[in-house]
């Protein structure tokens, strides 16, 4: 039995007043201070993945520039989205995907700025359920892909949210090497700390998961890779454009607010600069600065992972653009296509350094 979340045009407002949002005004309202106050949709604990942003706060890039942050937290992205469309958020992290459910929607959501350069994910499989079902990881990988997918018939694959990106992907992966999302496999929503768990206890069976947990899992022998990187830049080129993670503004926000979003792109891009210059271990430093209490090799290989994968420039080429918004297309997020105009602007990023 297969979980499926479809984005409600109606309702929004009820379905955030439950997660702790009311409907109130958004921000670049007066902040402490005389500073301008912008709310940020985000989900759970961002630390060592938005790095260019929880930068620019650890290094107070926000405040040089007279911005208050105020954040949003929501669980996943599509809860994101619907702050974002309600108003009770100026700036989201989630992938242009989902946000695109909002333009469709009629609401001038775009693409900001860029978080990632590319997506390495990867779906990995448990070496606990293999070696329940029998199945030797060494011969099973050199099988051709569509054959390992028919091997795991009833799999219980895990995601993120209900609605969100990863779950797309994974059907689109799954329906693209012959199984049926609604019948053959089985997908599960969960917390981070639970799919790990799952894919060592073999209760996870597969999760199309990003690094480093990918690679962690792997060079630790409690997984192997269902289908590798270069299979995926191969076969399903789309899967490995769709960035799972994007800067997301209310354009509508910006353009009423468009030298407080310039304050603020100003400062990320700062942000951005930092991480591409820095050590591992200096970024780190500079995060204990808001999240004290950060320790540990898994926090190292995070931030090693997005430090690699941060771009120098925040802008996004226009054929990146349009492979995510034909990802969106193919993978029935959205029935209308869009023009990269439609999803992106760059209006509010600083100039581009030459």
């Amino acid at each position: 039995m297969r979980f499926r979340a479809v984005l409600l045009t109606l309702g929004l407002a009820t379905a955030l007043a439950g997660c702790g949002l009311d409907d109130t005004e958004p921000g670049s309202g007066p902040g402490g201070e005389g500073r301008d106050k912008v709310l940020i949709g985000t989900s759970g604990d961002s630390a060592g993945t938005q790095l260019a942003y929880n930068i620019a706060r650890a290094e107070k890039y926000y405040d040089a520039e007279g911005v208050e942050i105020e954040e949003v937290q929501v669980n996943g992205a599509p809860l994101i989205l619907q702050a974002l469309i309600n108003d009770q958020a100026n700036v989201g992290f989630l992938s242009l995907s989902t946000a695109l459910q909002g333009r469709e929607h009629g609401k001038n959501i775009k693409l900001g700025a860029a978080v990632q350069i590319t997506n390495d994910w990867t779906p990995i499989i448990s070496l606990a359920y293999l070696k329940k079902k029998g199945i030797d990881p060494a011969a099973f990988v050199k099988l051709p892909v569509k054959e390992r997918l028919a091997q795991i018939k009833g799999s219980v694959w895990a995601v993120n949210a209900a609605g969100g990106l990863y779950e797309r992907a994974t059907v689109y992966l799954v329906d693209h090497y012959g199984l049926d999302p609604e019948r053959d496999i089985e997908i599960i929503p969960l917390d981070q700390v639970s799919q790990v768990a799952g894919v060592k206890d073999g209760s996870v069976n597969v999760w199309l998961a990003s690094p480093p947990n990918n690679k962690l899992l792997v060079e630790q022998g409690h997984a192997v890779e269902l289908v590798t990187h270069d299979e995926i830049v191969k076969e399903l080129p789309l899967v490995a454009n769709a960035r799972s993670a994007e800067t997301i503004i209310n354009d509508d926000w910006a353009k009423k607010n468009s030298d407080v979003a310039k304050r603020f792109f100003r400062a990320y891009q700062r942000g951005a600069d930092f991480v591409v210059a820095h050590t591992v271990e200096e970024i780190i430093a500079s995060l204990k600065k808001v999240y004290p209490d950060l320790s540990g090799d898994r926090l190292s290989a995070i931030v090693r992972a997005n430090k690699e994968n941060t771009p120098k420039d925040s802008r996004h080429p226009t054929e990146a653009i349009q492979a995510q918004i034909e990802f969106a297309l193919a993978s029935k997020n959205i029935k209308k296509s869009f023009t990269v105009d439609e999803a992106y602007t760059d209006a509010y990023l600083p100039a581009a350094k030459s």
